[in-house]
């Protein structure tokens, strides 16, 4: 919930050519040129639970941009305001029910400079959120690069849950890859529970 433009965000994004090259590569290895090319990489630094959508009528995305504008109160007492064609995404379409969506956002200041509407996680409505499979790791671990291209940041430590032992995320993602859960705890902004939901490779 809390901005995370922290001594360790800022870091991150203080090495903006060797981000992109990394994030470049582990595109190119989850799958083929073509599908790579279109992912586009966020660097996620905000979460919250949404109280309450105020959109206009026409509120849509369209090819990847917002139509019209839209207004949420989060459960953090923050308002944040998505101007008419912000960069971003809605899998959530609840707008009529608290807390049925979640803010996953990259702000700069308090500007969205992208977002996404997902569904909030049904018995964990105020504090988790699923993510996608986490592909790499950055900053020596303080980052998850997810299958869609979402920079995330990790828990330290990240708790694994599997009944195949493993002895670091790394051998994790690695041993998973695409079979597993990721949750992220929307009171700290991190991901810190990953699940493997099969035996692995």
């Amino acid at each position: 919930m809390r901005n995370f433009l922290s001594a360790r965000f800022a870091a991150a994004l203080g090495i903006p050519i060797v981000v992109a090259f990394l994030i470049y590569a582990v595109l190119m290895n989850s799958g083929s040129s073509s599908q790579s090319a279109n992912k586009v990489v966020h660097f996620v630094n905000y979460t919250a639970s949404v109280n309450t959508v105020q959109a206009e009528s026409d509120w849509i995305v369209v090819q990847g941009t917002t139509r019209s504008t839209a207004r949420l109160a989060l459960d953090d007492a923050r308002t944040v305001y998505i101007a008419d064609g912000t960069p971003g995404e809605i899998t959530c379409t609840d707008f009529s029910s608290p807390n049925a969506c979640v803010l996953i956002a990259e702000l700069l200041g308090d500007a969205v400079v992208w977002f996404a509407l997902a569904p909030a996680t049904s018995e964990t409505l105020l504090t988790r959120v699923a993510l996608p499979p986490v592909v790499d790791m950055l900053n020596g671990g303080d980052f998850a690069v997810l299958s869609n291209g979402w920079v995330v940041p990790l828990a330290t430590p990240t708790k694994r849950t599997c009944s195949t032992p493993t002895v670091s995320l790394r051998e994790f993602i690695n041993k998973f890859a695409s079979n597993m859960n990721v949750s992220l705890n929307l009171s700290t902004d991190h991901i810190d529970v990953v699940t493997c939901t099969s035996e692995g490779n």
